[in-house]
C-alpha cells in the first residue's frame, strides 16, 4: 500500500507518521511539503521529503491513499492532482467541507458514507469532531432542539510556527516574577485568553464559530440545526476544551445525567466518559494522555426550571490527534482496514444521527 502525506512536516503530518505504522505497518510512504528536505523526528526516525511541486510532473508517484494537511489554497491546488494520480484522498482543510458532493466525516458518527465509490472525503474541524462524537448518540435517541457551545482552543490549532513562538515567549515571560501579568502583551497568546482570530462575518461570528455550526449540521444531517458557538484561544499548547448546553427532544425530561453517561459509555465510539459532576480527570492536558479519544464528563441538568430537557457537559480532545490525524486514519480504514483495532472506523450511518 502506497500512502502520500502532503504537508508531512507540519504538526498533523508528524502525527500521521506515528499513526500510519499502527494502521498499515507495511505501507510505503511518499512525503511532500513546501520544499525538498529531510524530516528528523524526536524518536530518531528520518524521512526524505519532496517539494509538493514534484506532484505536477509526469513522473509523480501514484498510490492508493493521500492524506492532505495543507492550507485551503494549496489543498485546492493539489487535491485534484492527487485524484488524477489515482489516490483516494482525505483533506483536512476547509476547501471541500461544505461541498455537497464531498462527504464530511467523523469516524464513529457518519463514516458509513465512505464506500468504494467515494474517492474524496473532507476531515472536519478539530472542535467539530469531538463534539459530534459526544452528541450523536444522544441525538439518535432523543433528537435535538438546540445547542450552545463555548470552546477554549489550544495554540497548536494555529499551526506549528505559532505554537513554537508561543512556547518560546512563554518561557521568557514566566521567568519573571510577575504575578499579575502587567508585562505581557494583552493581545498575544502568552498567559492569555483571546477571542478566536480569523475575522468575523456580517453576523459577527468568527470563521471558527461558523465552522463548528455549519459542519455539525452537515455531519448530523440536520440542515436547520440550532447550534450557536463562541470560540476563544487559550494559553495551552495542545488540547481543545468545549462546554456545551444541549436541549434534547421530547421524552428526555426525566433523563438523568447518570443515564446519559451510561448511554455514551455504551454507544459512543472513541469516547471516554468521566462520571460525576466534579470533572475529575477532565482537563486539556488529560487529552495528551488519551490522544485518540474524546473525554466527556461534567454532565448535569441545566438548573433553570424552564430547561428540563437541557443538559450541560464538557468535551475535551487532543486537537492534533483525535481532532485531525486520528480521524483521518479512521476514515481511511473504511477503504483499507487498519491493523490496529483502535484506528478502525466502525461505519455508523449519518442518517441515524438525524432520526
Amino acid at each position: 500500500m502506497r500512502i502520500c502525506i502532503l504537508g508531512a512536516t507540519g504538526l498533523v503530518g508528524r502525527e500521521l507518521l506515528d499513526l500510519i505504522p499502527r494502521a498499515w505497518p507495511d505501507a510505503e510512504l511518499q512525503l511532500f511539503a513546501s520544499r525538498d528536505q529531510e524530516l528528523a523526528l524526536a524518536d530518531g526516525r528520518r524521512f526524505p521529503v519532496r517539494a509538493a511541486s514534484a506532484l505536477d510532473g509526469a513522473d509523480a508517484p501514484r498510490g492508493e491513499l493521500a492524506l492532505v494537511a495543507l492550507d485551503d489554497a494549496h489543498s485546492a491546488r493539489y487535491v485534484p492532482r492527487l485524484l488524477e494520480l489515482g489516490y483516494r484522498v482525505i483533506d483536512k482543510s476547509n476547501t471541500y467541507r461544505l461541498d455537497p458532493a464531498v462527504p464530511l466525516v467523523v469516524a464513529g458518527v457518519n463514516d458509513g458514507l465512505v464506500d468504494g465509490e467515494v474517492r474524496l472525503v473532507a476531515n472536519p474541524n478539530c472542535t467539530t469532531i469531538p463534539l459530534m462524537l459526544a452528541l450523536a448518540p444522544l441525538i439518535r435517541r432523543f433528537g435535538i432542539e438546540a445547542a450552545s457551545v463555548a470552546t477554549y482552543q489550544a495554540i497548536s490549532g494555529a499551526g506549528q510556527a505559532t505554537l513554537d513562538a508561543f512556547l518560546a515567549a512563554s518561557g521568557r515571560a514566566y521567568a519573571d516574577a510577575d504575578r499579575i501579568g502587567l508585562g505581557l502583551d494583552p493581545a498575544a497568546y502568552v498567559g492569555n485568553t483571546v477571542p478566536h482570530s480569523g475575522g468575523t462575518d456580517e453576523g459577527g461570528f468568527s470563521k471558527e464559530e461558523r465552522k463548528l455550526m455549519v459542519e455539525s449540521a452537515k455531519i448530523l444531517g440536520i440542515p436547520d440545526l440550532a447550534l450557536s458557538a463562541q470560540c476563544c484561544r487559550v494559553a495551552v499548547a495542545v488540547g481543545h476544551y468545549e462546554q456545551a448546553w444541549v436541549t434534547l427532544g421530547p421524552g428526555s425530561e426525566e433523563l438523568s445525567p447518570a443515564a446519559i453517561e451510561a448511554l455514551l459509555a455504551a454507544e459512543a465510539p472513541f469516547v471516554r466518559v468521566l462520571p460525576g459532576s466534579a470533572g475529575d480527570g477532565l482537563s486539556a492536558l488529560a487529552c495528551v494522555h488519551a490522544r485518540d479519544l474524546a473525554l466527556v464528563g461534567r454532565i448535569r441538568r441545566d438548573p433553570r426550571p424552564s430547561e428540563r430537557r437541557t443538559f450541560c457537559m464538557t468535551v475535551a480532545a487532543d486537537n492534533l490527534r483525535l481532532g485531525a490525524a486520528t480521524n483521518a486514519v479512521r476514515i481511511a480504514s473504511r477503504w483499507f482496514p487498519a491493523a490496529d483495532a483502535e484506528l478502525q472506523g466502525p461505519g455508523a450511518r449519518s442518517q441515524d444521527a438525524a432520526t
